[in-house]
């Protein structure tokens, strides 16, 4: 009798044998590769993981499968890739052909652009940006714009640039500052000191900055502000106490000053120097000049008087020009044109002419004061140095008038009609030389 298979054995075996064929299956069968999408976002993701090495070997794989170089989401992520460590060289080539193949891709423009700007290659960066911005204003774009304008020192363009890059970014110190200092260029002082101040308020603070903003306030004629009294126990005059410089005590009442306050020339000048500009003789010239055109003529000479050794030759000309005007306020004529004549040697172009208005402005002190001598005096000064100058003849003959001197009066009339023969006071003159002659 044939004996029956065991239907529970049978099924069995079965069973494994389909397991069986199934791994030899597995075993046989190739892996699959991974795509160029796998790789990609393996690459992307060790990026982030900040594995940038595997990140460049995964994310080169992935492009070397775009035949057509249309991924440009890949070639970016590589460039990334190559930039977070440290290889910008790597890096430009695939930015480069991203704007061949999408002229208007923003993000790839301002990644080559900041290559361009590690490099200082400031016109590089105006050639790929500026045609973007008709793609997306962000600030990035502007920022970047701005600082190549800056640099290459286009200031109108510069200026543009930075404005909206604060308009779309107002927390930027550096774009404020930067923006301040072509404000101050263009003699657009109230709008450089604007600036100054948000650079200041937005945590920016340099002696420099300091220094600027005080030139800004000179410029605006706010030398000391709002002038106010202050208690400052054992106080001491030219120092900051708080958020007051101490100008002089007041008279009569102890430990108290006269005042300024932050928003001042004088200042901002003070913060520099005490933030450690002491050594730059250019800022001592400042805080003497905010003296001088305040009429403050005593501290303004002394302050002079200190810098006067630390002067650089190229600018001693112009340093005497205000020692100069500080003598004069003084009353210390003789000083003032001593003074005024080291900056005429110095520099004859630009300060000979200054001679002139020196002397005329030392008689008319002597005229309100009655010293007609000393008046005619140094009129004469002023003739002899601008002898074809017609108003000067003028006031010399009126001067010698009236000191009943008619004679010399009557020459220097006839000098003004020599010089001017159509003189608006023609007929007053001849009126005059006819009274006079012979007298």
């Amino acid at each position: 009798m044939t004996r029956q298979p065991d239907p529970a054995r049978t099924g069995w075996l079965r069973a494994a044998s389909a397991i069986g064929c199934a791994l030899w299956l597995a075993t046989a069968a190739p892996a699959q590769e991974p795509t160029g999408d796998d790789l990609f976002q393996q690459g992307r993701d060790a990026l982030f993981l900040g594995n940038y090495p595997s990140a460049i070997d995964l994310l080169q794989k992935a492009v070397r499968t775009d035949a057509d170089g249309t991924k440009t989401a890949w070639r970016l992520y590589l460039a990334k890739a190559y930039r977070y460590a440290g290889q910008d060289t790597e890096a430009e080539p695939l930015l480069r052909h991203i704007l061949t193949v999408s002229p208007d891709h923003v993000e790839a423009g301002q990644a080559l652009a900041e290559i361009f700007a590690g490099r200082k290659e400031w016109q590089a960066i105006l050639t790929v940006l500026e045609p973007l911005l008709k793609y997306r204003h962000d600030y990035p774009t502007y920022h970047l714009l701005a600082e190549a304008a800056y640099n290459l020192d286009k200031t109108p363009q510069a200026r543009r640039y930075y404005q909206q890059a604060v308009a779309l970014n107002p927390k930027s110190p550096v774009d404020h500052y930067q923006l301040g200092n072509l404000y101050l260029q263009e003699n657009s002082f109230a709008l450089a000191a604007d600036a100054y101040g948000s650079a200041l308020a937005l945590g920016l603070d340099s002696p420099v900055l300091h220094y600027k903003l005080a030139s800004a306030y000179f410029n605006l004629r706010n030398y000391f502000g709002h002038i106010e009294q202050t208690e400052v126990k054992a106080g001491k005059a030219g120092t900051i106490h708080r958020d007051r410089f101490l100008i002089e005590p007041v008279p009569g009442r102890a430990d108290t000053f006269l005042t300024a306050p932050v928003a001042s020339a004088i200042w901002q000048v003070a913060k520099a120097i005490d933030g450690g500009l002491d050594d730059r003789p250019d800022i001592h010239v400042l805080r003497a000049n905010i003296y001088l055109n305040a009429q403050r003529f005593d501290q303004a000479h002394a302050l002079f008087v200190a810098i006067e050794p630390k002067v650089p030759e190229a600018d001693q000309a112009l340093f005497y020009f205000y020692f100069a005007q500080a003598a004069f306020g003084l009353g210390a004529f003789d000083d003032y044109l001593r003074l005024l004549g080291e900056a005429i040697r110095r520099d004859p172009a630009a300060y000979r002419a200054s001679l002139v208005v020196a002397y005329q402005k030392v008689a008319d002190h002597y005229n309100q004061t009655g010293k007609l001598d000393e008046y005619i005096d140094y009129l004469g000064r002023a003739v002899a140095e601008s002898p074809r100058t017609a108003a000067l003849h003028l006031k010399l003959g009126n001067a010698f008038q009236e000191v009943r001197k008619y004679a010399q009066a009557v020459v220097q009339w006839r000098m003004v009609l020599d010089l001017e023969p159509d003189h608006p006071q023609r007929t007053e003159l001849l009126n005059l030389i006819e009274r006079w002659s012979g007298a």
